[in-house]
């Protein structure tokens, strides 16, 4: 994509929201031509429908180490690769399979345990994953796949390279057997087996649900709906879910009572500081505003409640001059700029204005405004949406002076009614309020920096979803 400069540029995706910090919309300017849900696919018969059911898991999963925020594999791989649990799986995979099953596992070596396990059993089985072979069962991707489409293998277990890009249209049930906690990979997981096929009029979904952090979601994902944006993670009755047409989902008793626990001891502060550490560590760096819209499935709006520093200082994560801002113009500064209306990006260009060497200025004039305003527009075809109204008609043609004029009668006069902006009509110049002059420096320009790449990304995002 750095090598070619195509006119147009057409991207597909099944996963545009994502939790590794890659933004797909932008690499298509954030305009978004069509979007379906799983659960409209499947209403309009592009999917087949799932049998979803969920067997209580008796593991402990409060005795797995984490680290981060997540379950340590080595450990996890232990306390998920015993007798009684295979046992448990091998009843319900009699019970409920097809003829061409795909298992999820969380390691190697658990996709290995449970393959010998099956075939022990007298369940053909392979195990297939990126390593080196581990026992007799372990077999290489594209022969597994050609055995299962001949009938000469039930089932395969395999880990995280089964999770997306791979298609089988045959495949008639999945079993979910490790704890699922992000929803991007349990929809592709469950995806999987959704492609229709001649002999297939739906998939079965065998998943087992233990104490694990977030299985309290699985009915929101299974009707389609963004846990972390519904009103409530508390678990309701089945009836007051709306799964997608045609759909049977059935639960264990016991997997109900655990979906009431576990929301009630999940409480949202928790969940933030566990994401935050979580892309915390995933980036090698401390996150920003901006990293934690694109890696967060959290609105950044929880984040932005009392202002980015309080939550840092929440998680422990300030440095010795951010300490030194709190309750002072710094925080005040921010939390204005976090906060301040959008109806149009003006405010951006005219906000980065103030950003110069690396630092922030305390005073610029109008027309440096105006540039910076030039720039915006001109450079970027994404922005332009602003301009389209009669009273910017030819635009296209201004020259500085014009941006100047709009400036001056929109982000100019608007910022300045807050606390730190404020305009010189006689020198023509905006300056900042003396107030906050002893905390100009570069770690405060990286903020406001980060702030405005998150209100234009948002801001843009946003309208273009909505026309």
């Amino acid at each position: 994509m750095n090598h070619f400069e195509p006119s147009f540029l057409l991207g597909l995706t099944a996963t545009p929201y994502r939790m590794d910090n890659q933004d797909l919309f932008s690499l298509c300017d954030d305009n978004i031509i069509y979007e379906i849900s799983l659960k409209q696919a499947i209403e309009r018969d592009l999917l087949v429908p799932f049998r979803y059911n969920a067997m209580y898991d008796p593991t402990d999963y409060d005795k797995v180490k984490t680290s981060n925020g997540r379950f340590v594999v080595e450990d996890l791989e232990k306390h998920l690769s015993y007798k009684e649990r295979a046992d448990l799986i091998l009843t319900q995979y009699h019970k409920l399979a097809g003829k061409r099953t795909l298992g999820f596992c969380v390691s190697i070596s658990h996709a290995e345990y449970m393959a010998e396990y099956f075939c022990n059993n007298g369940v053909s089985s392979a195990a297939v994953h990126s390593g080196p072979p581990g026992n007799a069962q372990t077999m290489d991707r594209k022969s597994a796949l050609e055995a299962m489409g001949k009938g000469d293998l039930d089932i395969i277990f395999a880990v995280d390279i089964f999770n997306e890009g791979v298609d089988i249209p045959s495949l008639d049930t999945v079993m979910f057997l490790r704890p699922t906690e992000s929803y991007v990979i349990f929809l592709q997981q469950l995806g999987r087996g959704l492609r229709k096929y001649q002999e297939k009029n739906h998939l079965t979904v065998i998943d087992f649900i233990g104490n694990y952090k977030r299985a309290n979601y699985i009915p929101l994902l299974l009707a389609g709906e963004n846990p972390w944006t519904a009103e409530s993670s508390s678990f309701s009755r089945l009836e007051d879910y709306e799964f997608p047409e045609g759909c049977v989902v059935s639960f264990d008793f016991r997997v109900i009572d655990l979906f009431v626990q576990l929301a009630a001891r999940d409480p949202l502060p928790v969940r933030m500081r566990e994401t935050y550490y979580r892309i915390k560590n995933e980036l090698g760096r401390r996150p920003g505003r901006f990293d934690m819209f694109e890696g967060s499935d959290i609105p950044l709006r929880e984040y932005l409640k009392e202002g980015w520093l309080r939550f840092l200082e929440s998680a422990g994560d300030l440095t010795e001059i951010e300490m030194e801002w709190l309750d002072t113009p710094a925080e005040d500064f921010l939390l204005e700029i976090e906060q301040t209306r959008f109806t149009k990006a003006y405010k951006v260009p005219t906000i980065k204005a103030f950003i110069k060497n690396e630092t922030i200025v305390s005073k610029v004039d109008l027309n440096e405004i105006g540039k910076e305003m030039m720039h915006f527009y001109r450079d970027y075809p994404l922005h332009q949406k602003d301009l389209n109204n009669k009273a910017h008609r030819k635009w296209q043609s201004w020259e500085e002076k014009q941006f100047s004029k709009l400036a001056k009668n929109n982000p100019v006069k608007f910022l300045s009614r807050g606390r730190f902006f404020n305009f010189n009509e006689i020198k023509q110049q905006m300056y900042l309020d003396p107030s906050i002059e002893p905390n100009l420096s570069p770690e405060l320009a990286d903020h406001v920096k980060d702030i405005l790449k998150y209100r234009k990304k948002y801001f843009f995002q946003r309208r273009y979803k909505e026309d």
